[in-house]
């Protein structure tokens, strides 16, 4: 039996982790009237956010849409013919109807193709988390796991995949009505920027505030520092940016300084349109989700 690992464009997965077994449905998104499909046909990080940065109402900012199902029928379909099994690492549910979508998908397939199996899990991430469980499962794939087991590896480490995002643009917070005018004039004046978490329920929600770039990257260590599992049971731990390498530069650093290794991304589109230019992301295999909070 071959397996197939599936995910959305809102993985965020970097070349670097690319693999023959890990397929990705395209996420479109618009930019200045011009369609991308963010795997095939997209724009580069600094143009993305530059359009983003540009934009003066959340009317001029890029228009991102869900995977309907007839896409995602389409998707599985082309592998299921093949005889591959799918194993699908779905985007957060409380964030997007799309695996609602692809659950719709799911149940045609099973009736085109009775002899093949298509599981649907709600990774309750986003951005390199939900491609982090992605790739996680893969590893478990190669030692040999069966379907069965791959499937209750994802349900049983998905909380475990921890996200921690700074915010840096408190006017763009403002435009997309995240942040009153007030908040955003103070805030960018006072430097402050919002902490944010994924919780077990996949929302995101605030963690803290702290005053600066700097102080938002030592938060990032400090609240990883809680949590997450020993460096020598993470097989990496990724650092993304919405357009400021050199944030993700200092915070690689501080990442490998405690014996981790590093895998840089890119947070796309469809997240990056609601948070803006200059987020920056870290993502670790840890304790639960919640455990932060303790």
């Amino acid at each position: 039996m071959s397996i197939l690992i599936t995910t959305e464009a809102t993985a965020d997965f970097p070349d670097s982790l690319s693999r023959d077994d890990i397929k990705i449905i395209p996420m479109g998104y618009t930019v200045n009237g011009i369609g991308y499909d963010g795997v095939n046909e997209k724009l580069s990080p600094h143009d993305f956010y530059e359009a983003v940065s540009q934009a003066k109402t959340a009317s001029d900012l890029p228009q991102t849409s869900q995977v309907t199902a007839y896409v995602a029928e389409e998707f599985f379909s082309q592998y299921l013919e093949q005889g591959y099994d799918i194993i699908h690492v779905g985007f957060d549910s409380a964030l997007s109807g799309t695996i609602e979508q692809e659950r719709m998908a799911a149940k045609a397939c099973q009736e085109k193709y009775p002899d093949r199996k298509i599981t649907i899990i709600d990774s309750l991430a986003a951005c390199f988390g939900q491609g982090y469980l992605t790739y996680l499962t893969a590893l478990q794939k190669d030692k040999g796991l069966s379907y069965d087991e791959l499937v209750k590896y994802v349900e049983d480490t998905k909380l475990n995949v921890n996200h921690l995002f700074a915010i840096d643009d408190l006017n763009h917070l403002c435009r997309t009505g995240r942040a009153t005018k007030n908040e955003a004039f103070l805030g960018t004046a006072l430097h402050i920027k919002p902490v944010l978490f994924i919780p077990n329920d996949g929302k995101l929600i605030p963690y803290t505030k702290v005053i600066s770039q700097k102080k938002a990257i030592k938060t990032l260590i400090e609240t990883m520092q809680k949590n997450a599992v020993p460096a020598s049971e993470c097989p990496f731990v990724g650092v993304g940016s919405a357009d400021d390498p050199e944030s993700v530069q200092l915070l690689k650093k501080l990442v490998e300084d405690m014996g981790y290794k590093t895998v840089e991304f890119d947070v796309g589109p469809v997240i990056g349109t609601h948070v803006g230019k200059g987020m920056i992301v870290v993502i670790y295999l840890g304790s639960n989700r919640e455990d932060i909070l303790k």
